[in-house]
């Protein structure tokens, strides 16, 4: 189903890297994109990241999906650190119940997708890393027969957390289109249709 999917998505945040579809230019885009983050890092840009930042690049490739409409390398505040942000078609009986496994889940509406839900959850991870903490947010949108998911894979909360301006932005303006050309537009949520949900819903723009 993905490959005769359409979409289209950018934000403005800074360090948001596209990263290239299946038989595209890895090494080039490596190299492109090494020399944009050692702009980016100016100053703080150091020996050690002429050899680091090619290698962590290489593994955010090595992470792609071959149902992944697009995918993106998020590189938050010129740290050499990243998180990697996809978006996908899935079927809607593939969606679980995110309540179920403790995830916060609330209504969220996006300008283009029109009505979905946000899905976070964070996860102490102490035993890795002594006061630290694991997070992932996602975006899905859900027609009845399909549901686009746009999504932060596990990561750092404080990571999580940069990323987040410029995901808003994205799934604020993101456009999907089914294989016939007709734009996908989600329904809500039959879990908040009904007004004792309570929760208000929340605009896209960050």
């Amino acid at each position: 189903m993905t490959d005769r999917w359409r979409i289209s998505a950018s934000t403005a945040a800074p360090g948001w890297l596209g990263m290239p579809g299946p038989g595209g230019d890895d090494a080039g885009w490596v190299a492109e994109r090494s020399e944009g983050l050692r702009r980016a890092f100016g100053d703080r840009w150091t020996p050690e990241l002429d050899r680091a930042v090619p290698v962590l690049l290489e593994a955010g490739l090595s992470r792609r999906d071959p149902d992944d409409l697009l995918a993106w390398q998020v590189w938050p505040g010129a740290l050499p650190v990243f998180a990697v942000v996809r978006a996908r078609v899935v079927d809607s009986a593939a969606i679980p119940d995110w309540r179920e496994s403790g995830a916060a889940v609330q209504p969220f509406r996006s300008a283009t997708l029109g009505d979905g839900v946000q899905v976070s959850a964070t996860a102490s991870i102490d035993d890795v890393q002594p006061g630290a903490a694991a997070g992932f947010v996602l975006y899905a949108f859900d027609d009845g027969a399909a549901t686009v998911v746009v999504s932060v894979e596990p990561t750092l909360a404080e990571v999580l957390a940069l990323c987040m301006p410029g995901l808003r932005d994205l799934v604020d303006g993101i456009e999907v289109h089914r294989p016939d050309g007709s734009a996908f537009r989600g329904s809500p949520h039959p879990a908040f249709v009904a007004d004792e949900a309570g929760w208000p819903l929340e605009e896209g723009a960050a």
